[in-house]
């Protein structure tokens, strides 16, 4: 098991073959579709990034955070939507006096998508299922 800390909250997560059908239970999905999700939005981020880079050398580091925002924002809420599910089950397993999951997300005051917490639970899940 492994702490987490999400906006000033400490969670122990856990994930194992009942993470897997806890995810499909409670959200009528496969983890594995949430998972691609989130490699996709990053995969996408990178190539911008990088053709950003090229258009113009000069670009600062927050001119291109800027115009990543400005870029990613058509596909931000379902990455962040399958961040936070992913975190949620990881949370869940490891305690299931979590809560419901709409009632965990008021618990998160703001989500970025450069957030720590977001590539250690990415992470974490992706090494327990692939």
């Amino acid at each position: 098991m492994r702490k987490i800390n999400i906006c000033g909250h400490e969670y122990e997560i856990e994930c194992n073959a009942l993470s897997y059908i806890q995810y499909r239970k409670i959200f009528d999905k496969g983890i594995f579709e949430d998972i691609q999700t989130i490699e996709n939005f990053v995969s996408l981020q990178v190539i911008m990034a990088d053709k950003l880079k090229k258009e113009n050398p000069k670009i600062s580091d927050s001119e291109i955070t800027k115009e990543l925002s400005k870029i990613m924002l058509n596909n931000i809420d379902e990455y962040i939507e399958a961040v936070t599910r992913i975190a949620y089950i990881c949370i869940y397993t490891a305690n299931k006096e979590v809560g419901n999951y709409e009632e965990w997300l008021t618990q998160i005051d703001r989500i970025n998508t450069n957030d720590k917490w977001i590539v250690e639970v990415t992470e974490y899940a992706v090494a327990c299922f692939c």
